[in-house]
């Protein structure tokens, strides 16, 4: 079974799903600005996609590319998919559209103290059975640490400023730059 990637629009028979399913899936400190998110959305440039297996809608997915690196902002399946197989398709469907290319995506850093600690073991577990390794960077936004993760490839931080700046543009680019911190000795592993 194939995942479909649709654009999101206000015509979607299932747009307020996915909008509901992205603000209950990431914490207010991950949410593009509603006003950036419009703007993107009004203008045929999200890659927010709708995703959907044949009929169903199973969740979403919000995706921007730079150069050979493809970014996955957000990925959320729809609670009711969860445990069906539906995230490891979507990695599949993502490795076939963007075969040639570096798919890379940020996950929270795995502290012991954080309040969701065993998710973000589960879900950086489901990253690295689906092909994920770490970058070996950790980027720090406002409110979060976040480990970036890759597959097809290492990244160097000049090239993850130059997407984050290509991604917001020049003056919000500066406002919304996250700092990129390497670590030392990274494997597949990153502890904060």
């Amino acid at each position: 079974m194939s995942i479909n990637f649709r654009p999101l629009t206000k015509y979607d028979a299932n747009y307020l799903k996915v909008i509901d399913l992205y603000k209950e899936a990431f914490p207010g400190a991950q949410h593009i600005p509603t006003w950036i998110l419009r703007y993107k959305l009004r203008n045929g440039k999200a890659g927010f996609n709708v995703l959907y297996a044949q009929d169903t809608w199973i969740g979403l997915i919000y995706i921007t590319e730079y150069q050979d690196i493809v970014f996955v902002h957000f990925l959320a399946i729809s609670e009711s998919c969860r445990s069906g197989g539906y995230g490891s398709k979507v990695m599949d469907s993502l490795k076939e559209m963007y075969s040639g290319k570096r798919i890379v995506l940020n996950i929270e850093v795995i502290d012991k103290k954080g309040k969701n600690y065993q998710q973000r073991v589960k879900r950086k577990a489901f990253y690295e059975n689906n092909g994920f390794t770490s970058s070996g960077y950790i980027v720090k936004e406002p409110a979060e640490r976040l480990e970036m993760l890759i597959l097809s490839g290492n990244i160097t931080k000049e090239e993850i400023e130059a997407m984050y700046k290509d991604l917001f543009g020049g003056i919000l680019g500066f406002i919304f730059r996250p700092k990129v911190i390497k670590v030392e000795g990274a494997q597949n592993s990153v502890s904060a």
